[in-house]
């Protein structure tokens, strides 16, 4: 079984997945936003579509995201 490299965010300092998270995102070429279908030019993209499906604020940085691993202290926001 092999093991899943760790990431770290460097701005933070907090586990991240590979993908990283919005203190820094790990940039993709050629990435498409599964909800707008647009090319991905900057990895904290906001279509309408995804502002809609916002849940999640962080409590660290302001940011918010859909779903919660993409924040450092994320919160449910009611």
């Amino acid at each position: 079984m092999s093991e899943r490299k760790k990431h770290v965010c460097s701005t933070c300092g907090k586990e991240t997945g590979e993908d990283g998270h919005l203190c820094t995102p790990v940039d993709k070429e050629d990435e498409q936003c599964e909800w707008c279908g647009a090319l991905i030019v900057n990895q904290r993209h906001l279509c309408k579509e995804k502002v809609l499906a916002v849940a999640y604020i962080c409590n660290s940085c302001g940011r918010t995201a859909v779903s919660p691993e993409h924040l450092c202290q994320p919160e449910k926001i009611e």
